[in-house]
């Protein structure tokens, strides 16, 4: 009788103990990564956050704050909270808020700091993964301000703990996420940005095929990664001019946050690019409207290429004066946010000369192909083209 109260005591003892751990105690040594409970109670919260709902989502991850106050995984995802709101805005005339990067990193130096506690404490899969995660994202950020050295800095960090997992050979998908951006992007910078190479040489050697693998599984198994694998993926087949992989997940990508500007501005731009003219145009539209009434995230640079795929439309359609409107806003948002040096204000520039060419204008037509030959390359084809119609002018 008394061997049985024992185990009874000894049994509530290490329930308590193991209920104490979830609640998130600096010493809980249980990875979250795979809590199915607390993955239900973050989902809406996280599909809010997408969905630019900022103080909706914002809210509930103060509540989840609480209930993992030790934990980094609350601080991290209000740091993602900040990261969108960074994002978009990005197409505003002067950009974000500099407050918002300060946060931003603030609050990415907090998870660190948190994480760095459970990760000594024992817990070295969620520690090892926040710690990764966050370095990860600044370096983002810091890449973004063309601040190499730092990013850099805070990029080979999030590797050294990237390793730490590998270590464990742990087959969670979230991890997957950070490996598949390594492998890709370490390779990609070197062939793109040659200058960076001397800091690229410091990381481990990448592989952008085994990248590609790994962030689709991210973006089909993972919980807290899905939706930014699913974005980098789409921007890589983007890239590598996988139309049709990217306009799929692109077109998924709206539909579930269609509040989210970013991910509509990328749909629109692939309906045009996989050939679907009056999709696009319909599309483009919708953000000019939202745009035009002042809706979070729909700036100057979304208005920018809308008026371009607008005006596509139009000139496909032989609608030369609606279509002249449209390139001619498409140029304007361009000078405005210093964006003619893009290949939608080459174009919007050649069609405007192009337009005013067959009308035999031949005065207008030449401001607009010299505006060309101004903004490209000399060995660039649309240079050629701009500089033949001026020689076949009257």
């Amino acid at each position: 009788m008394k061997l049985n109260v024992g185990k009874k005591i000894l049994f509530i003892i290490i329930l308590t103990l193991n209920i104490h751990l979830v609640k998130g105690s600096p010493y809980d040594t249980t990875s979250i990564l795979k809590n199915i409970d607390l993955q239900i109670e973050s989902t809406s919260s996280i599909n809010k956050m997408y969905n630019y709902k900022f103080e909706d989502s914002d809210k509930e991850f103060r509540w989840l704050a609480q209930e993992f106050e030790n934990h980094p995984l609350p601080s991290f995802l209000t740091g993602l909270s900040l990261w969108w709101q960074i994002d978009a805005q990005s197409g505003k005339i002067n950009g974000s808020p500099k407050e918002l990067d300060d946060k931003f990193l603030s609050r990415m130096d907090k998870t660190i700091d948190q994480a760095y506690e459970i990760y000594m404490n024992g817990n070295i899969i969620d520690g090892a993964f926040f710690l990764a995660a966050s370095y990860a994202f600044k370096a983002r950020l810091l890449a973004d301000r063309k601040k190499w050295t730092q990013s850099a800095f805070a990029g080979r960090n999030a590797i050294k703990y990237l390793k730490e997992i590998k270590k464990n050979k742990l087959m969670i998908p979230e991890i997957d996420f950070g490996n598949g951006l390594f492998n890709y992007y370490s390779v990609w910078i070197s062939e793109r940005y040659p200058l960076l190479r001397p800091l690229v040489k410091f990381f481990p050697e990448g592989d952008k095929k085994k990248g590609i693998e790994e962030l689709n599984n991210a973006s089909g198994n993972s919980f807290y990664t899905r939706t930014e694998a699913q974005f980098f993926l789409m921007r890589i087949y983007l890239g590598e001019r996988n139309l049709s992989n990217a306009l799929q997940l692109s077109k998924y990508l709206s539909e579930t946050y269609p509040n989210n500007s970013i991910f509509h501005k990328y749909y629109t731009q692939l309906l045009y690019q996989n050939g679907k003219v009056k999709q696009s145009y319909y599309s483009a539209s919708n953000i000019l409207e939202k745009f035009q009434s002042n809706t979070f995230g729909y700036n100057h640079d979304e208005a920018r290429i809308s008026h371009f795929f607008i005006g596509e439309y139009y000139y496909s359609q032989l609608n030369f004066d609606k279509a002249i409107f449209n390139y001619l806003k498409a140029t304007e948002y361009a000078s405005l946010l210093g964006k003619e040096k893009m290949g939608y204000s080459f174009y919007s520039y050649y069609y405007l000369g192009k337009i005013f060419f067959d009308r035999n204008e031949f005065i207008k037509s030449k401001i607009y192909f010299r505006k060309v030959i101004q903004l490209t390359k000399r060995k660039d084809d649309l240079n050629k083209k701009a500089r033949s119609n001026i020689r076949n002018m009257k």
